[in-house]
């Protein structure tokens, strides 16, 4: 996996994460048991948490996934993302997981994360993003379409104890 390192106006900042940082994605995840809820339909475990370092899509490797911890002026980890390059196709890159615990969430952190996520991306070589969302999770949907994503297309998937209908979203940069 890629390292990188990007420092927020806000005071946050944006590092890679590794295997040896499981004990504070899997309190995060605790944290943000609503979205698993919402998602899966379960509380999350470790095998989520393995997950979000090891999964990867078709015909990639781990040279291509981010695992990047948004953390707090006080070192405190407030979200993870989880990023793809160059999926499914060239310049475009898929955010799997976009996770910001529940008391920093409404405040614009999202926002600002994106936006440096995009000229990070931008400045190695993507022309997009996509990302999946659950049709169950209308503030996500509001978020993304806020940014400027739009739905290209609905996918049924089926998640550990949910079946879900889920929006695949893109956004182009040059728009």
């Amino acid at each position: 996996m890629n390292t990188i390192n990007i420092n927020l106006t806000n005071g946050y900042r944006i590092e890679s994460l590794c295997l040896d940082d499981c004990n504070i994605v899997e309190k995060l995840c605790e944290k943000c048991s609503d979205y698993y809820l919402l998602v899966e339909g379960v509380l999350p475990s470790k095998k989520d948490v393995d997950e979000i370092f090891m999964d990867l899509p078709p015909n990639k490797d781990y040279e291509d996934k981010y695992v990047l911890g948004i953390f707090r002026y006080d070192n405190k980890l407030v979200g993870i993302v989880d990023v793809v390059k160059d999926f499914p196709d060239a310049g475009e890159w898929i955010i799997g997981l976009m996770l910001i615990e529940i008391d920093e969430r409404g405040n614009g952190l999202g926002r600002v994360v994106h936006e440096a996520l995009k000229k990070w991306a931008s400045d190695l070589g993507a022309k997009s993003f996509r990302i999946g969302v659950v049709t169950e999770n209308y503030k996500g949907i509001k978020f993304w379409a806020k940014l400027g994503y739009k739905k290209i297309k609905e996918v049924d998937m089926n998640f550990t104890a949910k079946k879900h209908i889920v929006n695949v979203m893109r956004l182009k940069f040059d728009e």
